[in-house]
């Protein structure tokens, strides 16, 4: 009789050992989860740090660009997947030929010229096909970028902007000062059009609507 307590008593323990080592697992574990997306929003910030930094240094980069003044234009928009950024190359190497700036909503971010493979709304603020570049008269800059949790949506902050506040565009050692003038919402279907004064050089953002899965918001900003 005491020979079994003792081998009951035995294998007690050893149960309750097995579930400490596995519940203390499922905590670790728990806890690298949880810390890990904050983890790559820092490593994130410091790697844009660097290439705001190299952009300061070859400010001068020159760059050739196509001239297509219109005033509507109806550009391909890549539909919101931020589960699929986990998985892109963080490890990219690239610099910057200008740089975003809205005071208000503290984006400063950096943009790749439309020739660069990493032009690409899952790695960057991408500038559209059919953009001009600021330094184009009269020519419309379109840009665009996720919102959302994920780490690359650099436009999440867009929805509290409000007609007056203004924008910046650092490109070829030029700043170009906006004002924004119009906000409206487009259904996401593939195409988006832009409405713009056509004797005005303007800025564009594009981004999925704040809260809703179904629209698209554009911000129309006009050279001050």
């Amino acid at each position: 009789m005491w020979l079994k307590d003792r081998t009951m008593q035995r294998k007690s323990k050893n149960l309750k050992s097995q579930l400490f080592k596995v519940g203390f697992f499922f905590l670790i574990v728990g806890i690298l989860v949880f810390i890990s997306t904050p983890l790559r929003k820092l490593k994130e910030e410091v790697f844009e740090e660097m290439r705001l930094a190299i952009f300061q240094l070859n400010i001068n980069e020159t760059n050739n660009t196509t001239i297509n003044n219109v005033n509507t234009e109806n550009l391909e928009v890549t539909s919101e997947n931020t589960e699929q950024a986990e998985a892109n190359d963080k490890k990219a190497n690239y610099s910057y030929i200008g740089e975003l700036s809205i005071p208000k909503i503290k984006l400063r971010r950096g943009f790749v010229s439309k020739e660069s493979r990493y032009n690409n709304i899952e790695y960057n603020i991408t500038v559209a096909n059919e953009a001009n570049y600021p330094d184009v008269p009269l020519g419309n800059f379109i840009l665009m970028a996720h919102s959302g949790n994920a780490y690359i949506s650099f436009f999440d902050k867009l929805y509290k902007l409000q007609i007056g506040d203004e924008a910046s565009v650092s490109y070829n050692a030029v700043t170009y000062n906006y004002r924004l003038t119009n906000i409206y919402n487009q259904a996401k279907t593939g195409t988006v059009a832009i409405y713009r004064n056509p004797n005005v050089k303007t800025l564009t953002l594009i981004t999925c609507t704040h809260n809703d899965d179904y629209n698209q918001t554009i911000y129309i900003f006009e050279e001050i």
